[in-house]
């Protein structure tokens, strides 16, 4: 596991050193990257960078409950490729966005021309603005395609909206041919499982499920490794013992193991010691 923070400690200075508002941002800012959070990572890069090599592009579906962080994977990802302005134009190496809710194929064509700067990105009907979404993806530079909250397509709840949206996507695919990674909630799975599509399915065959940290299976270790590394970081003068027997245990019931709950846990801890 690797921990990563944007403000560590610097040699000479101590937590007690620090100002309360320092040691804040440093718990609010630490995460740790664990096994299974770096495999995902990995497989992302795998379909952007692979992809170039290829007739046809490797997509990538990846689900999980609330809480579990998809969404601070791709972000972590997106981290490393940030948006360049040149004299030329922007560069937007990865189009992220989140789907907005409700959802309609036009609202995500919609945002994903915001997101490239389109001034007119209202304008126009959904063919139109998708052939001006195809062009701005090209002039940007776009090497990788990732939509979060897919399953708010799901809430729809219509069959035909799920229709719009699988030849939405397969026509987006195979016009920019782009690698695009889909994270959501599990039922967003039923876009990608229409006997209508197959061949959408076939293209997002690299799908990856991201569950809390299970007690079980190990007996906590991986839980108690990853609280013994969340600490290490803490900006407190005295140890916590977060990763001993007993108090993991503690934590992994407060939370279930869903690393958000975790986290706001240990956050709100770290304040109530710091007080």
């Amino acid at each position: 596991m690797a921990i990563r923070r944007s403000n560590r400690f610097s040699a000479s200075q101590s937590p007690s050193e620090m100002t309360m508002t320092e040691r804040l941002k440093i718990a609010n800012q630490i995460y740790v990257s664990y096994p299974r959070f770096k495999a995902i990572l990995s497989a992302i890069e795998y379909c952007h960078h692979f992809s170039c090599c290829k007739d046809e592009p490797e997509c990538m579906f990846l689900s999980g409950p609330t809480g579990v962080g998809k969404s601070t994977i791709y972000r972590t990802y997106a981290s490393k490729y940030p948006r360049q302005v040149t004299k030329e134009g922007t560069i937007v190496p990865i189009l992220a966005i989140t789907v907005p809710a409700p959802v309609t194929v036009k609202t995500v064509v919609t945002k994903m021309l915001w997101e490239l700067g389109d001034p007119a990105y209202e304008k126009r009907t959904i063919g139109n603005q998708t052939i001006r979404l195809i062009g701005l993806i090209k002039d940007c530079g776009v090497e990788l395609i990732i939509l979060d909250e897919f399953q708010h397509f799901i809430d729809r709840d219509s069959e035909k909206v799920l229709k719009t949206v699988s030849d939405w996507l397969k026509t987006l695919i195979l016009d920019t041919n782009l690698p695009i990674i889909l994270i959501g909630l599990p039922e967003a799975e039923q876009v990608l499982q229409l006997k209508s599509h197959s061949q959408l399915s076939r293209r997002f065959a690299n799908r990856y499920c991201l569950s809390p940290f299970d007690w079980q299976s190990d007996n906590g270790l991986e839980f108690r490794t990853f609280l013994h590394l969340l600490e290490s970081s803490l900006p407190l003068n005295e140890v916590s013992n977060l990763g001993s027997s007993e108090m993991a245990l503690r934590c992994y019931y407060a939370s279930d193991g869903v690393i958000a709950y975790v986290m706001k846990l240990i956050r709100y801890g770290t304040y109530v010691a710091l007080k």
